[in-house]
C-alpha cells in the first residue's frame, strides 16, 4: 500500500525509483489532456457548451496532432520530480508520524502528510511548470528547457520562475493531502470487497492478487482525483493565469489563435475576484470538466502504476536467487 508499512520489504530508495517510473508512465498517458486543460483555462472569451471539444479541434486544425504533445519532454521531467517527490515525502513523513500519532488519528495523519508532500513537490517543480505552461502556449518561443528558461528570465527575472507559487501551494498542498487521505480510505475497502476466497497457500503470488490490486487502485485513484481537484480547482485556475503574467507575445514566432488573447493577473486575490465578477461561480471553474477528467486519469495512472511497480519490485526482490 501507499504510505509507511512496518512490514514492507522495500526501502525508501527503491520506492523513489518506483516513483520516477510511475511519473514517466503518468505523464505519457495524460499529456494531451494537460494541453487542452491549460488552453481552456487561459481563454479570454470562451463560447458556451462543448468548449473542451472546440479547444481540441482548434489545436488539431491549426497546429497538428503533435501539438497535443507540446512541452512533453519538459513535462516528463516535471512529472518525474512531482510524482516521485510526492510519494517519497509521503512515505517518509508517514513513517515519522506512525511513531508519534495514535492510530485513531490516522486519517488526519494521512491528510497532513499529504499536504507536506504537496508543498514540497510544488516548490521543487514550479520553475519547470512556468516554462512548460508557456511552451504549451507558444512552443517556438520557449523551444526547450534552456531556451525557455532564458526567455522566462529575460521577461521577468528570477521571480518569474515562481509566478503562481502562492496559488500553487494553496492548491497542491490540500489537493495532495485530500488525494492521499481519500485513496488511503477507499483502497483498503475496495481490496476487501474485491478479494476472493482461496485455499491456504494459494493467496500469495499471483495474478488474482495483482488484478485485485490494479482494480482497487484504479477506482480509489479515480475517486480521490475527482474529490481533490474539485475542492481545490479555483486555485489551479488562478495559478495558470499567474504563471503567464510576464509572458510577452513576440511577432518573430507563430502564435496560435488561442494564445493571442489570454487572461493574466498579478495577484492571487485578483485572479479569483476578477473571475467571479466576470462570470460568477462558473468563472472560478472555467475548464473544470477537462481538468477533472485529467486529474482522475492522472490519479489513476499515478497510484495504479506506483502500486503495480511496487508489487513487481517486491516479487523480484523476493524471488529466490
Amino acid at each position: 500500500m501507499v504510505g509507511y508499512d512496518a512490514n514492507d520489504s522495500m526501502t525508501h530508495s527503491q520506492k523513489l525509483i518506483v516513483g520516477c517510473l510511475s511519473g514517466v508512465t503518468t505523464k505519457f498517458i495524460v499529456q494531451p489532456m494537460d494541453v487542452i486543460k491549460i488552453r481552456s483555462q487561459l481563454l479570454r472569451k470562451p463560447k458556451k457548451g462543448f468548449a473542451t471539444y472546440r479547444v481540441a479541434r482548434r489545436i488539431l486544425w491549426e497546429e497538428g496532432f503533435t501539438a497535443f504533445w507540446h512541452g512533453h519532454c519538459l513535462g516528463q521531467l516535471h512529472s518525474i520530480l512531482a510524482v516521485s517527490s510526492q510519494f517519497y515525502v509521503y512515505e517518509v513523513t508517514t513513517k515519522i508520524a506512525n511513531s508519534l500519532v495514535p492510530r485513531k488519528f490516522q486519517p488526519i495523519e494521512n491528510f497532513v502528510c499529504g499536504v507536506l508532500a504537496g508543498c514540497v513537490c510544488t516548490t521543487l517543480v514550479i520553475p519547470l511548470e512556468v516554462i512548460r505552461v508557456r511552451q504549451i502556449l507558444v512552443k517556438d518561443q520557449y523551444k526547450n528547457l534552456f531556451h525557455g528558461a532564458q526567455t522566462v528570465y529575460r521577461y521577468g527575472g528570477i521571480r518569474a520562475f515562481y509566478e503562481g507559487l502562492s496559488a500553487s501551494l494553496l492548491q497542491m498542498g490540500p489537493q495532495v493531502g485530500i488525494q492521499f487521505a481519500t485513496f488511503q480510505f477507499a483502497q483498503p475497502i475496495l481490496l476487501n470487497l474485491l478479494a476472493t476466497p482461496c485455499a491456504p497457500g494459494e493467496c500469495k503470488n499471483n495474478k488474482q492478487k495483482l488484478a485485485t490490486l490494479a482494480i482497487a487502485s484504479s477506482i480509489a485513484g479515480s475517486f480521490s482525483g475527482f474529490v481533490a481537484k474539485s475542492l481545490t480547482y479555483p486555485f489551479d485556475l488562478a495559478k495558470r493565469r499567474l504563471q503567464i503574467h510576464t509572458h510577452r507575445t513576440n511577432m518573430k514566432y507563430k502564435t496560435p489563435t488561442q494564445a493571442q488573447s489570454l487572461i493574466r493577473c498579478t495577484r492571487l486575490i485578483d485572479c479569483l475576484t476578477i473571475a467571479f465578477k466576470r462570470e460568477g461561480l462558473p468563472g472560478l471553474y472555467r475548464g473544470w470538466a477537462v481538468t477533472v477528467y485529467k486529474a482522475q486519469l492522472t490519479s489513476v495512472a499515478a497510484f495504479t502504476s506506483y502500486e503495480l511497480f511496487c508489487f513487481a519490485a517486491r516479487e523480484i526482490y523476493a524471488a529466490p536467487n
